[in-house]
């Protein structure tokens, strides 16, 4: 056995709380939401990061699941009812359902060191949708991260303000449908309209203006432009005087594409500022 090698097996001897991975299904009311968690190392409890992937989820962000847990975060990433081997049919009311599901998860589970005290929640695109009802909804969800968020609900005041914009949902809804189970696009963009009111971001200025939020922006966003997303919610939380909700932009497209060490470290940053 050379130097190297023994050095190797003691450090393993010897590291009794190592960075993990735990596949899981998670039983919901469409029945299993296929999910994984990461686990950071070191001697627990941890805080906890929900992580929200958006429509489809051809991104799914994993690459920022893994930066958070070397900042000492579990990460849970799940997949929504009816998308990428989740059993059920998608919809946008399944997502916040299946949301509430995951975060139940965490807050019963008793076997991978979760500190329930400390749990926060990161979404991107539609999945900031998600993730913003999630942390006005919860009083369990400590902070919320908006990475260029889809504020769904407000699709019929962006056919009015940008008609191209809204365009621009309207085909991101047909394509998704394609890889999502039970809907089709007619379906998705009649319930965002239906539940325009309950969905829009802005009826959520209430609870968001009493928790750290961190909202970021890609000002090169052709899916979800910032001034038709991000900035009314930001309007509407500062009208209700709060003072925690913070929006930071970059010169990036929809999924952050070159920047996206960059929005790893804003968004390590926020969170570790909230621990404390």
């Amino acid at each position: 056995m050379n130097d190297s090698t023994q050095c190797m097996e003691t450090h393993c001897e010897r590291s009794d709380y190592r960075p993990d991975i735990h596949g899981t299904l998670i039983p919901g009311r469409q029945k299993r939401l296929l999910s994984v968690l990461y686990t950071a190392g070191g001697a627990g409890p941890h805080p906890v990061v929900l992580l929200f992937h958006g429509i489809p989820g051809c991104e799914r962000n994993f690459d920022l699941a893994h930066f958070l847990r070397r900042a000492g975060f579990h990460v849970l990433v799940f997949h929504y009812s009816g998308s990428w081997g989740s059993d059920g049919d998608y919809s946008l009311t399944h997502d916040l359902e299946d949301a509430n599901t995951a975060l139940d998860w965490l807050l019963a589970d008793e076997a991978h060191g979760i500190d329930k005290h400390r749990i926060y929640a990161v979404g991107h695109s539609l999945g900031g949708f998600v993730c913003a009802h999630l942390t006005a909804c919860r009083t369990e969800i400590r902070a919320g991260v908006l990475l260029m968020p889809c504020d769904i609900g407000r699709l019929p005041q962006i056919a009015a303000e940008n008609p191209r914009a809204a365009g621009t949902i309207r085909q991101v809804l047909e394509d998704s449908a394609l890889w999502l189970n039970g809907t089709s696009g007619e379906a998705l963009l009649e319930e965002a309209v239906t539940h325009s009111r309950e969905f829009c971001l802005e009826g959520l200025a209430e609870p968001l203006s009493r928790k750290p939020v961190l909202c970021i922006a890609g000002s090169l966003d052709v899916h979800t432009p910032p001034e038709l997303h991000c900035a009314p919610l930001e309007r509407a939380v500062q009208n209700r005087g709060g003072v925690m909700f913070h929006m930071v932009s970059y010169p990036a497209d929809h999924f952050f594409s070159d920047c996206r060490e960059t929005v790893a470290k804003t968004v390590e940053s926020f969170l570790l500022r909230c621990i404390v």
